[in-house]
């Protein structure tokens, strides 16, 4: 069985992780944000390439 329950430590930890990399965002030229968002960006149009192989017992519950 699963937990489903949110861990605290992992959540405080992400939120710091996140505010430190806002931080150091604050401080980029604009050549610097446009590589940035042109990376992600690059990034996530080359997600749409991935194809997600199910076992065939999965197969079969994502059919119906």
């Amino acid at each position: 069985m699963v937990n489903l329950e949110p861990n605290q430590e992992r959540l405080r930890q992400r939120r710091e992780e996140v505010m430190k990399i806002a931080l150091r965002a604050r401080k980029f030229s604009e050549e610097q944000l446009t590589r940035e968002i042109s990376d992600f960006l690059r990034f996530a149009f080359s997600l749409r390439n991935i194809e997600i192989l199910w076992d065939q017992e999965e197969e079969k519950e994502h059919v119906d």
